[in-house]
């Protein structure tokens, strides 16, 4: 299996996309939507890899999955599929790049810098390969509500010094007894959103936002506010922008061929499903034996 890129039209702007109101995929009209299907691929070199996300009919008789649980679309060999009956939406806020809020603070080789003033070219730490420079920042703005809206972990809440803001599809490394016994892995990525609790982890809307991502040659564990968190991978959903495509390839040429295809996450993903059995029933901060690990 290969994945495509595909133009998704909210027609009414509201923040779905389904059936109604002349959404389409491709220019094609969106005739049915199943959310909470996964699709299971053999990656070559990582192994099996499912993803859950949402199945799209459309009126020409074609049918389109794209995931929603932050992972990131590899070419592969299909392994399985599972599938849900009730019809629902896409939100489109969970196709959104993962980013860093203005004024979070990334360890580089001088220290801690505001990710708004990190260049390109500037050495970050990074938790596998040690110093590695920036390939690539961008930045957006955005309305800061809804599905935009960014996640505010208190301090503390995950081993973090600092308040730390990220938008919702951000994933953040986490380790423990819990990660090996459910999933034989010491440490997994999870997706900001996923650790809502209400509480400690809660959505934080602002009149608008400006996201930032870092990227470097490959997927990264870096540090903000002192916790681990990926660096930016770049995906289908942000590769469909002809000028982030553009501007990337003109940076990296010999990294850009399937990009998306050929970047591997850092770490495992888990999904909500799995963060909910990880974190137990109450995510309440970061312990000795589950959290961040510097």
């Amino acid at each position: 299996m290969s994945f495509v890129t595909r133009t998704l039209t909210d027609q009414n702007d509201d923040g779905d996309v389904d059936r109604f109101n002349g959404d389409a995929i491709g220019g094609v009209d969106i005739s049915a939507s199943y959310p909470g299907d996964t699709v299971t691929i053999s990656v070559v070199g990582v192994g099996n890899v499912t993803y859950t996300g949402i199945t799209f009919y459309l009126a020409d008789g074609g049918r389109v999955f794209t995931p929603t649980d932050g992972q990131v679309l590899q070419n592969g060999t299909f392994v399985g599929s599972t599938f849900e009956l009730p019809q629902g939406p896409l939100d489109v806020g969970g196709l959104g790049p993962p980013c860093f809020v203005a004024g979070t603070l990334i360890e580089t080789e001088d220290g801690p810098v505001a990710v708004e003033d990190i260049k390109v070219g500037q050495n970050v730490r990074t938790a596998d390969h040690g110093l590695q420079p920036v390939r690539w920042h961008g930045s957006w703005r955005v309305v800061g509500h809804g599905t935009h809206a960014p996640i505010r972990f208190a301090t503390g809440a995950i081993g973090n010094a600092r308040p730390l803001l990220l938008s919702p599809q951000h994933m953040v490394l986490l380790s423990g007894w819990r990660a090996e016994l459910l999933f034989g892995e010491d440490e997994v990525l999870v997706a900001a959103c996923h650790l809502v609790n209400h509480d400690t982890i809660a959505r934080a809307p602002a009149r608008d936002v400006v996201y930032h991502h870092l990227m470097f040659e490959t997927h990264e564990v870096i540090f903000s506010q002192g916790v681990p968190t990926e660096s930016f991978c770049p995906g289908s959903y942000i590769l469909g922008d002809d000028d982030v495509r553009a501007e990337i390839e003109a940076l990296m040429p010999e990294q850009f061929c399937d990009v998306a295809g050929e970047w591997h996450t850092a770490r495992p993903v888990v999904g909500r499903a799995e963060a909910t059995v990880l974190c137990g029933d109450r995510w309440v901060g970061a312990g000795p034996n589950m959290g961040a690990r510097a």
